[in-house]
């Protein structure tokens, strides 16, 4: 069993790490165009690809079921507004990556709309999974990316390999795509 994690970036590029069931890093892959993803993810092989951003533009309103879910824990996270003419403003441009990526794997790995994750993109947000996995919000005061890569370690993976923040979150990713094929998972919002 293996997850695929994708970091999503605009100008670096995409992030991709690659963990198996015994949270071992399998692959690191960066500065990855969402053209290549066509090629790389199917020869990856993963169970399922897990994408740090959102799938599509909110159905109504400034916001969507899920970003305000994960505040109601006290989880801090942009809104994905519905109106796509926010695609123009530069602060919005990851988002339209996230949508691309989702895209360009769709015929492979559709996106996930319930029951089990296997053959699926999943969107995940790798500081709310970081959270759930650590019981609490980072303590202040303490490196996110430091406090992130304690609970990768904590939950067994071997973050040595992890060059960057972005790669940490995309492990993250690829861990709660481990979890959701464990059926061990917590899909706050909409389905849709």
């Amino acid at each position: 069993m293996r997850a695929l994690g994708i970091d999503v970036g605009v100008r670096k590029g995409l992030d991709l790490v690659l963990l198996d069931a015994d949270r071992r890093v399998h692959e690191t892959l960066r500065r990855v165009s969402v053209a290549d993803l066509t090629k790389i993810v199917p020869d990856l092989e993963p169970d399922c690809v897990a994408i740090d951003g959102p799938p599509g533009w909110a159905e109504s309103g400034r916001s969507r079921l899920t970003e305000r879910e994960l505040r109601w824990f006290g989880i801090q996270c942009f809104n994905t507004p519905s109106d796509p003419q926010m695609a123009e403003h530069p602060f919005y441009e990851w988002m339209t990556v996230a949508f691309s990526a989702f895209e360009a794997i769709a015929e492979r790995y559709p996106r996930w709309r319930g029951g089990g994750v296997r053959g699926h993109a999943i969107e995940v947000f790798p500081h709310a999974s970081a959270v759930v996995l650590a019981g609490a919000l980072p303590p202040s005061g303490v490196r996110v990316t430091a406090w992130r890569r304690e609970v990768l370690r904590g939950r067994g993976v071997d973050p040595s390999a992890l060059r960057s923040a972005d790669q940490v979150d995309a492990a993250l990713a690829a861990l709660t795509g481990i979890h959701a094929l464990e059926r061990r998972v917590s899909a706050p919002g909409d389905p849709r």
